[in-house]
């Protein structure tokens, strides 16, 4: 027994050498996304229709905040609302609080904007995790943050939706020989997203997809964030979570 505690500590320190080697690895070959950080403010209200205005907040990333876009209507927060407004004929306020750069522990900033939100609680998207994967994050503490994260925004009344890791290797910016690394961490860490997103009664989306790995389109100029088209393949993934978020009964989002 004493030995098996031995070698799972051992596992562990290795494991999180091999992160920081990863990390280090990537800063040294120039993928630094925290450096690029304008993006537009896509933050507004969508939709022509009457009646009181469904809350959308976007927590989380760069990918979350379109870092990597040009204009407000390639981001996507101003597709999800615009989507959600016409499938739920309401208007739609967005506001997006996701910045480049944040790990999953350093989202619990956005959270304390999230919950002092001035309008009524609507849906909560997040996406988080490449940074994790990027910086040598323990993936089960970073799952760990983000089941934190959302029991306090389902608490406070919030529906909330988790696209988890995409494939941090398919990025075209990534040198070939971390490739292998980085798409084992980003599915270890996708499975762990996913099982803690569904404990805490929210809905993961998965945002992998094997078409990044073939569609250089899919990327913005930086070679790291998602174009127009790129979001508009997450927003595929995501349409349907959107869109039956506040359908009652057992599609409901945590019912």
């Amino acid at each position: 027994m004493r030995r098996l505690r031995k070698f799972r500590r051992l596992t562990s320190a290795t494991r999180r050498i091999a992160a920081d080697l990863i990390a280090r690895a990537l800063v040294s070959n120039g993928f630094r996304p925290q450096h690029h950080t304008t993006f537009p403010i896509a933050d507004g209200t969508y939709g022509d229709h009457e009646g009181p205005a469904l809350s959308l907040l976007i927590l989380g990333d760069s990918i979350a905040a379109s870092l990597g876009t040009s204009t407000v209507d390639e981001t996507l927060g101003a597709q999800c609302a615009a989507t959600l407004s016409h499938a739920t004929s309401r208007p739609v306020h967005l506001r997006v609080l996701a910045r480049p750069g944040t790990t999953t522990g350093f989202m619990k900033h956005q959270l304390r904007k999230a919950l002092r939100h001035p309008h009524p609680p609507g849906i909560a998207l997040i996406i988080v995790g490449g940074n994790d994967i990027v910086a040598g994050t323990p993936l089960r503490l970073a799952a760990k943050n983000l089941a934190h994260h959302v029991t306090q925004l389902r608490q406070a009344g919030w529906h909330v939706l988790v696209g988890t890791c995409w494939d941090v290797g398919h990025v075209p910016a990534v040198r070939h020989w971390l490739r292998t690394p980085l798409s084992r961490r980003s599915r270890r860490l996708e499975h762990l997203q996913t099982t803690a997103v569904r404990r805490a009664g929210a809905v993961a989306i998965p945002l992998r997809d094997p078409r990044h790995s073939t569609q250089p389109e899919l990327f913005a100029a930086d070679r790291i964030h998602p174009s127009a088209h790129g979001n508009a393949l997450h927003l595929q993934a995501l349409t349907g979570a959107l869109t039956g978020a506040l359908t009652p009964g057992p599609a409901r989002l945590g019912g």
